[in-house]
């Protein structure tokens, strides 16, 4: 093809005619041209549907890992709760001065125990490497961005460690001094401990052991409250990403 274009140039030039030649030379040029402009269309239009089609896949992806986290968040909240009652029941018979009886012991051995939330971000940092621009939609992005770091930062920073340093440093050492652990039968890992008071009696008028139940009590109710919270925006962040996967797979 372009020897048959030199071909004509140097017919046009040989015949002397300038004006032919130039009206030529320009329409090379604008075939040239509308070439590269087509080129560098169909480059974009390929970049953007790449594009697209890596969105709608990090989407399925961050998706899948917020199911996950309101089901771990869930199963935090019952956690919470479970052992919140033990508490209640505990102060139920120390307030009461009730004989102690065995059903205790279940609750004695874990109501100090605190939920942990393993929340899932292995989509949500690919997406953080790649540039969260890539989500299209605006104020989805932003969603996405305050739930990874801002509300899931709240439960592990804060709920969390606070749990953590109470335990370590009020709870553990008065609760190693006022029970003994055991293990019945049958008993697996992860299931709730169980432990016996070394003095009941001794127990019945423990104001510190009291106090520190109050101030678990408090703590359960935060940790459930923030969950039930974070719940409900995870359920509603889910339901915005199904809306907008339909809406980008029917571009």
């Amino acid at each position: 093809m372009i020897k048959f274009f030199r071909k004509i140039r140097h017919r046009f030039l040989s015949e002397n005619k300038f004006r032919k030649y130039l009206l030529y030379a320009i329409g090379e040029i604008v075939l040239v041209v509308i070439g590269i402009l087509i080129a560098l269309s169909i480059n974009n239009w390929n970049g953007h549907r790449k594009q697209k089609a890596y969105e709608i896949t990090i989407l399925e992806e961050i998706k899948e890992n917020l199911i996950k986290s309101k089901k771990e968040v869930r199963i935090a909240i019952e956690d919470d709760k479970r052992w919140q009652a033990c508490i209640f029941k505990i102060l139920d018979f120390l307030d009461n001065r009730k004989d102690y009886n065995p059903s205790l012991d279940q609750c004695l051995g874990s109501y100090y125990w605190s939920s942990t939330v393993q929340f899932s971000s292995s989509a949500y940092e690919e997406l953080k490497a790649k540039g969260v621009e890539i989500i299209s939609n605006k104020k989805l992005r932003r969603e996405i961005t305050t739930m990874y770091d801002l509300k899931f930062d709240v439960i592990e920073s804060e709920v969390e460690v606070w749990d953590s340093q109470l335990l370590s440093s009020a709870i553990y050492p008065l609760h190693t001094s006022l029970f003994r652990k055991y293990f019945p039968e049958n008993w697996s890992v992860f299931e709730d401990e169980y432990a016996k008071p070394t003095n009941y009696q001794n127990l019945l008028d423990n104001d510190t052991f009291r106090n520190l139940l109050s101030e678990l009590i408090s703590l359960r109710n935060y940790s459930i409250v923030i969950n039930e919270s974070l719940e409900k925006d995870l359920e509603s962040l889910i339901k915005e990403i199904e809306n907008e996967l339909i809406t980008l797979k029917k571009q």
